[in-house]
């Protein structure tokens, strides 16, 4: 311990240790939309629970914002291409990430989810880059869902080509529904009762019957929600916020699920 003197103020000086490699906490990163009212909370209620896992200081979470236009179209969504770049510069110099996600589901599939990781990874050393879209296929895949409902706000165009993306690996779309609302700050204020009685509608719509349902957009206010939804319906639900925190806490080794920490959460965090 030194001690310097100013004026007549004494200041001391402590030693310090740094949190040791194997005490640390995963280090996350999260790209989200500049409109995005939702997926911050979200999180925070998917990751909730007592650390486990390889990773004894549990989770942190880091945010960077990336410009986007109100609008949702698929224009629009290509053009956040072009923000990647200045967008993880934000990030803290030479962090060392475990995983990066994109919060942006329609825009993961204009872009492209490998496009994605590739932009990640050309800027920052990281081993893992997941995508609401890339999350909820392998959500989906785990639960067992072969035939799943689909329910997104976006307009129908955005819709059919995710309907489409989805089938071409594997999953077959038995109904498909919309809010029809093309304005991210308005979906971001759908109420989750409306999302509730949407799910309702959609599973009793299903003729041929479905294994799953799977809520597309980081917008949409869903965690308060799928636990109730799934024990009226009997199937899993999972969102795009609950599939990409879900894969996020998967690909760094820190359970958010099971017994301890998954309650409330949904089948997916069971």
């Amino acid at each position: 311990m030194d001690e310097v003197k100013t004026n007549d103020v004494s200041i001391q000086h402590y030693d310090f240790e740094v949190i040791a490699d194997d005490r640390r906490a995963a280090q996350l990163g999260l790209v989200t939309l500049e409109t995005d009212l939702t997926i911050e909370d979200e999180f925070r209620f998917f990751f909730a629970g007592p650390p486990t896992g390889v990773h004894a200081g549990g989770l942190s979470l880091l945010h960077s914002r990336i410009p986007c236009d109100d609008r949702v179209t698929a224009e629009n969504l290509q053009q956040m291409e072009g923000h990647f770049a200045a967008s993880l510069a934000l990030f803290p110099t030479g962090h060392a990430f475990d995983v990066i996600g994109y919060g942006c589901t329609s825009a993961s599939l204009v872009i492209g989810a490998d496009r994605v990781a590739a932009l990640v990874t050309k800027q920052i050393d990281v081993p893992h880059v997941t995508t609401p879209i890339t999350a909820a296929k392998r959500a989906l895949e785990k639960l067992g869902a072969g035939c799943i409902g689909y329910l997104a706000p976006y307009i129908s165009e955005i819709s059919a080509q995710m309907c489409a993306d989805f089938e071409a690996d594997g999953f077959a779309v038995g109904l498909a529904a919309t809010f029809g609302e093309g304005q991210d700050s308005v979906v971001g204020r759908i109420s989750p009762s409306s999302i509730k009685t949407a799910l309702g509608t959609l599973a009793k719509s299903a003729a041929g019957g479905i294994d799953a349902i799977f809520v597309s957009c980081t917008s949409l206010k869903c965690a308060s929600i799928i636990a109730a939804a799934e024990a009226e319906l009997g199937i899993p639900v999972i969102s795009s916020n609950s599939a990409l925190a879900w894969d996020m806490a998967r690909l760094a080794n820190v359970p958010v699920g099971g017994p301890v920490n998954g309650t409330g959460k949904g089948m997916l965090f069971a």
